[in-house]
């Protein structure tokens, strides 16, 4: 069964002791291109796992992804677009109901003017708004 392990650490491990991919194969008992599979990837067995925790004289579960941190990182990412993709679906309708009407002759071209303007600056505050929001839920998740 394929683990996933963290491959900043395996290379920063490896860096650390100035060991190429090559040498730490060698070291390990891993083929190279398992070493490289690992970093690449970040995917590997129970033993592969066992031998370069073994190696760097570290737990093997100290090696695993977190990946608590991993799934809400997506899940901030994915409700940012979600209101970016709602301001923008919204600034489109406003600019559709606002055309209509000045073509039907219900606003006049000054007006129209003003709401396309109006629209636009709200738009870019919810915008603003989203990232500002985002990014503060961001540096509160990683000083817990």
């Amino acid at each position: 069964m394929e683990k996933m392990i963290n491959t900043d650490l395996i290379k920063k491990l490896r860096n650390n002791r100035s060991w190429s991919q090559d040498q730490l194969a060698a070291v390990s008992g891993l083929s190279l291109r398992t070493v490289q599979r690992i970093e690449n990837e970040g995917s590997c067995s129970l033993e592969s796992k066992k031998a370069l925790a073994a190696v760097f004289a570290i737990s093997a579960s100290s090696l695993d992804v977190d990946t608590t941190a991993a799934e809400v990182l997506a899940l901030q990412q994915r409700g940012r677009n979600y209101g970016l993709a709602g301001a923008g679906v919204g600034l489109v309708c406003a600019y559709i109901g606002i055309t209509v009407a000045f073509v039907s002759g219900d606003i006049t071209a000054s007006l129209a003017g003003l709401y396309y303007g109006g629209s636009a600056a709200f738009c870019g505050f919810c915008c603003a708004a989203i990232g500002v929001f985002a990014n503060r839920r961001e540096q509160k998740d990683v000083a817990i």
